[in-house]
């Protein structure tokens, strides 16, 4: 449920609860008409000091006092949230979260995230910055609040549980490509990559291995790639102690240097595309596109730094860098 519809819906509640007890109270305990009984929680409730229906018995008086103190506060509170709710934008977070709703449910061929914690938050980011389409899910509220007060709109998210089938089929797991599971323990992971490999058996998952020993198991889950912090960060200080020129060349295309837009990208050719059995010559992709083709993939095999004779056919998949502006006019020129 909406977080902001939440706040509202569970005081309103508690407030008929306790009405409704005072009704039956009144009927029991003073032998009060559904009416009088009605009218006596109403003025006791609200406070407004109009005259009871009758002398109240001592219990009568006992229970009036017990229904007024536990009835205030609730009042109190729901007229603020009530309050807050129309005049401080909470009404207009509703709608938009029902919008958010209809066009995640049209979401296809998009990307999942489950868990935003400090790793998930750093795929957030980037996601955003390349401009993909994915949603997250996240049952920490206090987490998605902050998420929300940074991205905004820019923000897809649900707010619970990763490993519930309902969760996943409202994040329309169906028609999704990859799911991202980086949730706190290898345990939750395991799970995850179950529940959603049950709902969707072609779709590719990603996930984090806290323990190394966890590794076996979430591959025998379903995970297709596996990755490990610890193993990445022993890899990376051992290249950096004996290759520090391969480390360069890869910093460049990391945060730390000051390019900014370049990706590298997998762009299959179809067919019936204008780049079907032409040569990597003939296909004059750098001219039309301004890209560097770094790979060509066939069957499956890739083939770094390609001649310029080797010719192109369907399902052949090319590995370019470039911006996405770049790489979206090759999808075009790749695509029938």
């Amino acid at each position: 449920m909406n977080i902001e519809i939440r706040k509202i819906i569970a005081p309103i509640i508690i407030l008929l609860i306790i009405f409704l007890s005072g009704v039956v109270g009144y009927i029991e305990i003073e032998g009060y008409s559904i009416i009088d009984a009605f009218y006596m929680t109403s003025i006791t409730l609200s406070t407004v000091g109009f005259s009871e229906v009758e002398t109240l018995s001592p219990m009568g008086k006992i229970f009036t006092s017990l229904l007024i103190l536990s009835g205030i506060t609730v009042v109190v509170y729901t007229l603020g949230n009530l309050t807050k709710f129309f005049v401080e934008g909470e009404l207009k977070n509703y709608w938009r979260g029902k919008k958010m709703t209809k066009k995640m449910s049209k979401l296809e061929e998009h990307y999942i995230i489950c868990g935003a914690g400090r790793t998930g938050k750093k795929i957030i980011e980037d996601f955003i910055k390349k401009d993909l389409k994915f949603l997250v899910i996240e049952k920490d509220e206090k987490i998605v609040t902050k998420l929300r007060e940074i991205y905004g709109e820019k923000l897809m998210y649900i707010l619970g549980d990763a490993t519930k089938d309902e969760v996943l089929l409202q994040a329309n797991i169906r028609t999704a490509k990859v799911l991202i599971s980086v949730l706190s323990t290898d345990a939750d992971n395991l799970f995850q990559i179950l529940t959603a490999k049950d709902l969707n058996e072609g779709i590719q998952i990603i996930t984090r291995a806290v323990d190394a020993s966890s590794e076996k198991k979430l591959t025998r889950a379903g995970a297709d790639f596996i990755i490990s912090p610890f193993e990445i960060a022993a890899d990376r200080i051992i290249a950096t102690a004996t290759q520090s020129n391969l480390i360069s060349f890869v910093d460049v295309f990391s945060k730390k240097s000051k390019i900014e837009g370049l990706t590298f990208e997998l762009v299959e050719v179809q067919e019936g595309s204008e780049l079907e059995d032409l040569t990597l010559m003939e296909a004059r992709i750098p001219t039309k596109t301004n890209l560097i083709v770094i790979g060509h993939e066939v069957d499956d095999t890739m083939k770094i730094n390609p001649t310029s004779q080797e010719m192109l056919r369907k399902n052949d998949k090319l590995l370019v860098l470039g911006t996405k502006d770049q790489i979206n006019k090759l999808i075009e020129i790749a695509s029938v």
